[in-house]
């Protein structure tokens, strides 16, 4: 039992240390513009689709339905898959259970730190230290959004079989589990720090290369370990790639969204920088500029000592000074060229559009010097030790002096108390006057504290008065999403975004035009999805804000939140046939067709491909769609007296398949963003079904790579 009882404590520890969250109803993390916005319906939609046992690759709640995995939500990350298996309230996802999942997030974090000390050497309680300063502190204790800190976790376990591969300790699964782990961060739902934690990866690797006197044996780990990675993130790269060239993506640049596969502007790079102003953020309590670094003095002086006393005698401790610095220097994007260098370069280096992000490798790399550093306290009287004594010593009265002079500043205040209290345990250390347990526990616990000065210090009130809201209007419209979901279905449905800012679709499970996201697709954007007619043609018969949009909308009913819920009545239905179909020469001219009050959508297609053959009759059709709580499918029942197109308002993208009673058949791009199917005369039923090649060959691929990696565990055994 003893070896579990470090997990143990690490798991209490970072319990107790969000005990707003776990112990209490009274905060949350969840309460910013885009973790309740976007994040939190993300979450939901993808529980609801476990629940149902759905794959969720396809999101027909928002912008008219839009490819859902290659958004890179995480739907790929298998964490996130658990979360459907929680019971709901009031059919939506548990908030205390999202609490948990980013406690139980941070304990992975410091698990994972706490094996990779322990593969070095470290001591126990060192140990523990280096998981908690990564866990609770720097990048991570100070980031909030569960998909960016779901890539970050797995870095010590990466680096962990890295350096078993590159010293020779079963190389070959070493390395084929370390790039399989790299592969698990391109899951997790955000693509920046799998960015740099690859760019990092893979420079270790030239480097070890460029050094070997065996680089033949080298180069097959490398291999290895980078086949490895391809195949396990395969089924997230491969429906990223081919999503990224059909969309456009907001990234704050002042020209508006950019296509998925263009270069994001360079000064976007740069708005979103660190500051070198902000570099003494790393030991005290400093406003953020984006990433809040904060790891503390205490910290930060055990990593220094951890370098001093394991530059010569352990190459991971150089390696990770280089690791925190070029960290530090990406991040300074808008102050040095290695970035601009590496942007220009690599295309896929420049779609992190926060290069402060990069500070993950900092925090990454200082809490296993801070385990170095506290092993070197323990062992006793070293120059450094003294002098980083009197450094602490002179910084708690530097800090206590600019606390007196300038404005009550209780968080400086607690890191100069902090600073001298380290000073007293390193000196207490040194001079033997306590035992090197005690010192090591005290110092340890001391840092903690620290770290809680300000991770976590800011957890957003819900019961404050002057709290931000938006997680509380995430519960705020029960009452119109019952109204709506009564009314004859399907319904797709516009919201006024002043009203409504968050992701009403995912998160009520209704289908809207439009909604809080990161991208849509190219096509819709053509279209000008914000024209009375064109949302007409999408099917919106059902509008929610405090005033109608256009005159023509009737009003049905009033919300508690104030809210109105308007009808349409000059909606086309969500599926109708046509027998006119005429080719155009692109968008311009489908604009223009859709701006003239004699075009009438209801009886004649737009192509932009060649018109198929259609013919005309005037005997009644029907067409209808069938309810289905499968996103990746629809069903539609027609009966047609001749030849024609049977229109679908729903976003057009590769990878729909269709059949018609059975037999497949060609989907055409219709309106230059609707599908629609050739059917002949009679009575058919037809199926949509979202199955994209490139979710297949991922899934595929990914299993692939799992097997990879169980083959060189066992060729690692027969070898030995």
């Amino acid at each position: 039992m003893r070896k579990f009882a470090a997990p143990v404590l690490l798991f209490l520890l970072c319990a107790g240390f969000y005990w707003k969250l776990t112990l209490t109803n009274q905060y949350t993390f969840l309460d910013s513009l885009d973790l309740a916005n976007l994040d939190l319906p993300r979450l939901q939609f993808q529980a609801s689709a476990w629940r149902h046992s759905q794959l969720p690759l396809w999101d027909p709640n928002h912008w008219a339905g839009q490819p859902f995995l290659g958004q890179v939500t995480g739907a790929a990350y298998p964490a996130n898959w658990l979360l459907g298996a929680f019971p709901f309230r009031e059919g939506k996802l548990s908030v205390t259970v999202v609490h948990w999942y980013l406690v139980l997030i941070h304990f992975q974090a410091a698990l994972f730190c706490y094996f990779l000390c322990r593969d070095w050497k470290r001591s126990q309680t060192a140990s523990i230290l280096g998981g908690l300063v990564f866990s609770l502190g720097g990048f991570l204790g100070n980031t909030e959004w569960p998909q960016i800190l779901n890539g970050a976790v797995w870095l010590p376990l990466i680096f962990l079989f890295l350096f078993r591969a590159l010293r020779g300790q079963r190389a070959l699964f070493s390395a084929a589990t370390s790039g399989a782990l790299l592969g698990v961060t391109w899951l997790s739902g955000h693509h920046e720090v799998p960015i740099y934690a690859t760019t990092a990866v893979a420079a270790i690797w030239i480097v070890a290369l460029a050094l070997a006197t065996r680089r033949t044996a080298i180069l097959q780990l490398g291999l290895a370990a980078a086949l490895a990675t391809a195949l396990i993130a395969a089924v997230q790269i491969l429906p990223a790639v081919e999503y990224a060239p059909l969309v456009k993506r907001w990234v704050n640049s002042e020209n508006g969204p950019v296509s998925g596969n263009e270069a994001i502007p360079y000064a976007v790079h740069q708005e979103f920088s660190w500051s070198p102003a902000a570099l003494p953020g790393i030991v005290t309590p400093r406003p953020p500029v984006h990433i809040d670094p904060f790891i503390g003095i205490v910290a930060f002086s055990l990593a220094m000592l951890g370098v001093y006393h394991g530059w010569r005698r352990f190459p991971q401790v150089r390696l990770l000074l280089l690791l925190a610095t070029a960290g530090v220097l990406f991040a300074m994007a808008g102050n040095n060229f290695f970035h601009g260098i590496f942007y220009a370069a690599l295309p896929v280096f420049g779609k992190a559009r926060v290069p402060a992000r990069a500070l993950v490798l900092l925090s990454f790399a200082v809490a296993p010097l801070a385990a170095y550093g506290l092993d070197a306290l323990r062992r006793g009287s070293s120059p450094w030790l003294a002098r980083t004594i009197w450094t602490l010593t002179a910084l708690s009265g530097l800090l206590y002096a600019a606390a007196a002079i300038g404005p009550p500043q209780g968080q400086a205040m607690l890191t100069a108390f902090t600073a001298i209290l380290g000073a007293v345990l390193f000196a207490a250390s040194r001079a033997k006057a306590i035992s090197p347990q005690l010192a090591a526990g005290a110092v340890a616990l001391l840092i903690v504290v620290e770290i809680g000065n300000v991770s976590g210090a800011e957890m957003a009130s819900r019961i404050a008065p002057g709290r931000a809201g938006h997680l509380d209007r995430l519960f705020h419209h029960h009452d119109i999403a019952s109204f709506l979901r009564a009314q004859p279905q399907p319904i797709r449905v516009e919201v006024a975004n002043a009203d409504i800012p968050y992701n009403f679709g995912d998160w009520h499970g209704i289908e809207t035009l439009g909604g809080f996201a990161a991208s849509a697709t190219t096509n819709l954007f053509e279209l000008e999805r914000q024209k009375p007619r064109v949302q007409d043609l999408l099917g919106i018969n059902y509008y929610v804000g405090r005033a109608p949009p256009r005159p023509d909308l009737e009003r049905l009913t009033d919300g508690s939140s104030g809210l109105s819920i308007y009808r349409n009545p000059s909606a086309l239905p969500r599926t109708w046939i046509v027998h006119t179909a005429t080719r155009v020469a692109g968008y311009q001219d489908i604009r223009i067709r859709m701006d003239s009050p004699d075009f009438q959508p209801r009886t004649e297609a737009l192509l932009l491909t060649a018109a198929p053959v259609l013919e005309t009759c005037s005997t009644p059709e029907e067409a209808r769609v069938t309810p289905s709580a499968n996103p990746n499918r629809v069903r539609i029942d027609v009966k047609l007296a001749c030849r024609g197109i049977v229109i679908l308002s729903d976003t057009y993208f590769p990878g729909w398949r269709a059949t018609v009673d059975g037999r497949p058949a060609a989907i055409l791009q219709t309106f230059g963003a609707l599908r629609g199917i050739v059917v002949e005369k009679g009575d058919h039923h037809i199926e949509y079904l979202y199955r994209p090649a490139s979710a297949v060959a991922g899934i595929s691929l990914t299993a692939l790579g799992a097997v990879f990696v169980l083959w060189t565990r066992w060729r690692t055994r027969k070898m030995t």
